[in-house]
């Protein structure tokens, strides 16, 4: 996360976003990092629409989409920030990280979570997963109403496979880096190997005890690892890094497994 120069921050143009955003221009100043603010404008075009009509109606959509970011971002201070916006027109849950991939300069992507209601919160969950699953860089997952503040309290979410300590030394870099205490957390059923020096901590789980942890030691930042999976895994069932971005009440870093 630290040495963070160019951020890709996501957004629906809702009220939810505007305080994740406003963690994200926190952020960046304290990098010194530029900010673009994608847009996916998700087509509603009537599949019997004449192929024709059809680039009219699409550039006429994104124009409106382009009105609509113009509008959402103009409340923000972002003169003392390197900034760009953009509008691209597909579905999010795949646009956003292939948006990131190809542009291949993003370090971060930064992403709000919303629950205006059940329905938003499941459609933007999704996205947020599918985003995190598929991106090649970190993601950021940013609770609503988060204020973005010196970050002293890191905790690793090490997962119970083995290969848990391969992310360990970036992890640990990150925590130099921030000047913060670093608290690697296992399950259980995990097997770990303390070294000198490390703070290891055993959790029942990864909600209700992670949650009390949290709260008892001043967490400002959870990391944890989204691993390579095969398509069945995929198709099936969450990962455990996209069910913890569904339920997070701390900023959530996702590293990419090496």
């Amino acid at each position: 996360m630290p040495n963070i120069q160019k951020i890709l921050f996501p957004t629906s143009c809702s009220e939810n976003a505007k305080k994740a955003f406003r963690y994200t221009l926190s952020m960046a100043k304290y990098f010194g990092a530029s900010v673009d603010v994608l847009h996916v404008c998700e087509p509603s075009i009537d599949i019997l629409t004449p192929s024709v009509m059809r680039y009219q109606l699409l550039r006429e959509q994104k124009q409106i989409a382009e009105k609509k970011l113009a509008h959402w971002i103009k409340e923000f201070e972002v003169h003392n920030i390197p900034f760009n916006h953009d509008v691209e027109m597909g579905f999010a849950k795949e646009t956003i990280a292939s948006f990131a991939n190809k542009a291949g300069d993003f370090d971060l992507i930064a992403m709000g979570t919303e629950d205006n209601n059940s329905l938003t919160k499941i459609i933007w969950g999704t996205i947020i997963s599918k985003t995190v699953e598929s991106a090649r860089v970190p993601v950021l997952v940013i609770p609503k109403g988060i204020i973005f503040q010196d970050i002293q309290n890191i905790a690793y979410l090490a997962p119970d496979s083995k290969g848990w300590r391969s992310i360990c030394d970036q992890v640990k870099q990150i925590s130099v880096d921030f000047a913060a205490k670093l608290f690697i957390t296992h399950l259980p059923n995990a097997k770990y190997d303390v070294l000198n020096g490390e703070n290891h901590i055993v959790l029942d789980d990864y909600v209700r005890a992670l949650n009390l942890f949290a709260y008892n030691n001043n967490l400002h930042l959870l990391v944890t690892i989204s691993s390579n999976r095969n398509t069945l895994q995929r198709i099936f069932r969450y990962s455990k890094a996209q069910k913890m971005a569904f339920k997070t009440t701390i900023p959530l870093l996702v590293l990419r497994e090496r």
